[in-house]
């Protein structure tokens, strides 16, 4: 396969920066000369590692070790010596340029700016390194799809983390929108690596369809993110040009490779409707290539022409051989993407860097592990109380069978199953219903024949060997003098004929049991979900209203405040989300470390935000359980209005005689499971009698072959003995008689 061009970004480029100095006079200032003197070490370290970002010199992989440390170091900074333009802080200024934009420069007194930058570098250098890889090899090519998941990775977290801890105005190529498009764009070429590497190694149409289409996916969502601002007016067109050229390209090899899996099928003329549509797809790509490289416009024309090709010869097989209506899109199965990778996110945990060990006092650490109690008690009993408010909206709907009853109302809605008929006709559903039966029945004559032709194998050899050994015996007559087959085998030729009779009696019993199966495949394919739902009575509300309100108002009533559960509960999760990103958020460390005083009241204050965290929690609380009051008396009144207990009755009666099919189906599914197990077993019994009558017959053939050469051994041996003797008399009438 042709390998087709990647993205890679460049990394951004910065001005130098003097950490050093404004470092060990924090430390001087806020603990001791001493203090500083030992952190001196780490901060030759770090300024090291700060000047080689500048020069940007060296291999890639080494640069990008450079990077990760001096994020790792950053984090270390962060937590112990606040940068900002506060008083009493450091005032350390990063200058970063765009890099979309070089000559855009930006300079923020934030240590989060400057981790966004590394961090964008980290992502970059492995898009680098995902394009400079050999992808002709198998290795290579998973090789560059692990990099491009890492700058996913590493763009992800830029996302998640530093770019919404900047200050305001950010950056535009280390914003939120600029750090979740460039993560979608690393895995669309990650996914098209993965492509690759299917095709090379010949994986089906369908697989590659389904690659394709996830890839031609993730370009789709590159591509919107484009098409809004800040990325819009930021970024250069050709970048629109190329997303554009490769999510049309990958959905029409979607559309390809899924009509190559119908012509292998012989389903040409559903493969004439992939063609088509894959043409359709291309037709806007191939009209406008502007700013499109040349190798990418070379790849566009080349897949039209592929597609264009088959198409050809598709409809002409269609028209001489096939013959089939070509049916329209819709009315074919959708391709089903599968999404094959996954950003990896980078190592970039500080813990383990030892750096400025010696300069958190020991009574900061113990004042932030205080703090850290608290917030993980609020965090705990604020989960219990969202915990708590789902668990009971959940069981209260249960009991009132809502929104079920609700969805009764509709003609042939499964809601009108009782609950264990639903559920046996899902499981019966799930194996395939009657036509899991016919399989199976076909299963176990299957393996009735290998059975008899087991026990008819087996007679045949004993009867073999047993005729064999008795044309020997009328051969030699009393010379043959070892014992008879037919006295040896008896034990065998017992087994076998009872074999062969335990197969007579369950031929009637399997007889029977098809017959049964055969009455009923009909009923039998009728137990499904729909089905039953069709035959069960309509809940409707009475000609003539016998309870207060009208029923209509009420069941109004109730969808809106189902609505509204829902929404609450969708709002809890949302509530949840948001405490779990404030606490992970929270960094008082800073705070701690520069407070003069006793701790508390800045515990006080930093708990404080998360009150209106905790006020939305407990009005989504308070608001459900108004609601569940509401639900709870309407529908009280929905059940007498439209006589509930009364339907559910009837559908209960109405359900009898399925349920007497379900339990019928289970028996002969059971019957036909126990027929398989009972053959399979025989199959292991004749198995074991072969190997016996196998042994018995060879070591019949060894003794007769044994008593046959001594035969001929005694024959020869008399022969020898008669021709010795008929000598001797000759010579005794030729010797002369003695004189008188």
């Amino acid at each position: 396969m042709v390998q087709q061009i990647m993205l890679a970004l460049h990394c951004k480029k910065t001005d130098a920066v003097d950490l050093k100095s404004p470092i060990w006079e924090y430390i001087t200032n806020t603990y001791s000369v001493e203090q500083a003197n030992d952190a001196s070490e780490d901060l030759e370290v770090i300024q090291g590692q700060r000047g080689q970002i500048v020069g940007m010199a060296g291999a890639l992989p080494a640069l990008r070790e450079v990077m990760v440390k001096y994020y790792r170091a950053l984090s270390s900074i962060e937590t112990r010596f606040p940068i900002s333009k506060d008083s009493g802080q450091m005032h350390v200024s990063f200058v970063w340029f765009d890099a979309f934009r070089p000559t855009k420069r930006s300079e923020q007194t934030s240590i989060h700016f400057e981790k966004a930058a590394i961090l964008f570098n980290i992502a970059a250098i492995a898009s680098q390194m995902a394009v400079a890889t050999d992808r002709t090899t198998d290795a290579g090519v998973k090789e560059a799809a692990r990099f491009f998941q890492e700058a996913a990775g590493a763009f992800a977290f830029l996302r998640d983390e530093a770019s919404l801890k900047m200050d305001t105005p950010r950056p535009h190529d280390v914003g939120p929108e600029a750090a979740a498009m460039l993560e979608r764009l690393m895995l669309a070429q990650a996914q098209e690596c993965v492509f690759e590497k299917a095709v090379n190694d010949q994986k089906s149409p369908a697989i590659l369809a389904r690659i394709a289409k996830q890839t031609a996916a993730l370009y789709v969502d590159v591509l919107a993110a484009l098409g809004q601002p800040p990325l819009l007016a930021h970024l250069d067109k050709s970048w629109t040009a190329h997303t554009t050229a490769k999510s049309g390209m990958y959905e029409a090899q979607a559309l390809l490779s899924s009509g190559d899996a119908f012509h292998a099928d012989d389903q040409v003329a559903s493969e004439i409707t992939r063609l088509r549509e894959a043409q359709k797809v291309m037709a806007p790509v191939k009209k406008d290539l502007r700013g499109v490289n040349k190798e990418l416009v070379d790849a566009v024309k080349a897949l039209d022409e592929t597609i264009a090709r088959h198409l050809t010869r598709a409809e002409r097989e269609n028209a001489t051989v096939y013959l089939q209506r070509v049916p329209a899109t819709k009315d074919l199965p959708p391709i089903v993407s599968a999404m094959l990778v996954k950003p990896l996110v980078p190592q970039l945990d500080s813990s383990g860097e030892g750096l400025f060990d010696s300069v958190i006092p020991d009574n900061s650490a113990k004042a932030l592990s205080r703090y850290s109690d608290m917030v993980d008690a609020m965090w705990r009993e604020q989960r219990e109380v969202l915990d708590a408010a789902s668990d009971d909206a959940r069981l209260r709907l249960r009991q009132w069978e809502l929104p079920e009853a609700l969805q009764a109302l509709d003609a042939g809605s499964v809601a009108a199953l009782p609950e264990g008929l639903r559920q046996e006709l899902e499981q019966i559903e799930d194996c395939g219903g009657a036509r899991f039966l016919q399989d199976l029945a076909a299963q176990v004559q299957d393996l009735k024949k290998v059975a008899a032709a087991a026990v008819e194998r087996a007679e045949e050899e004993l009867a073999r060997e047993a005729e064999e050994d008795g044309e020997l015996r009328r051969r030699h007559g009393a010379a043959w003098n070892r014992p008879s087959s037919s006295s040896l085998n008896a034990s065998l030729r017992e087994k076998a004929a009872g074999y062969r009779a335990n197969l007579v009696a369950a031929a009637d019993s399997d007889a029977r049991l098809e017959q049964k199966l055969a009455a009923n495949t009909p009923a039998f394919a009728a137990l499904t979900v729909d089905a039953a739902a069709v035959q069960m009575p309509r809940l409707q509300a009475p000609m003539v209203a016998v309870a207060e309100g009208d029923p209509a108002v009420v069941v109004a009533t109730l969808r809106q405040a189902l609505d509204a559960l829902t929404r609450l509960s969708a709002e809890r999760a949302a509530l949840e989300e948001a405490l779990k990103a404030e606490k992970v958020r929270d960094n008082v460390l800073p705070k701690i470390m520069a407070a003069s005083e006793g701790h508390s009241e800045l515990f006080q204050r930093e708990i404080a935000k998360y009150d209106t965290l905790k006020a939305d929690i407990a009005g989504n609380v308070q608001r459900q359980n108004q609601l569940l009051e509401l639900i709870g008396t309407k529908q009280a009144a929905f059940r007498s209005a439209f006589g509930f207990d009364e339907w559910r009755s009837a559908c209960e009666s109405a359900a009898a005689g399925m349920r007497a099919q379900a339990r019928l189906f289970a028996e002969v599914r059971d019957n036909l499971s126990e027929g398989a197990r009972f053959y399979a077993s025989l199959q292991e019994a004749l198995t074991s009698l072969q190997q016996h009558i196998g042994d018995f017959c060879l070591t019949r053939r060894i003794q007769r072959e044994e008593m046959e050469e001594e035969q001929r051994r005694r024959e020869n041996e008399e022969a020898r003995n008669l021709q010795a003797a008929h000598d001797m008399a000759r010579m005794s009438l030729n010797t002369p008689s003695p004189p008188p």
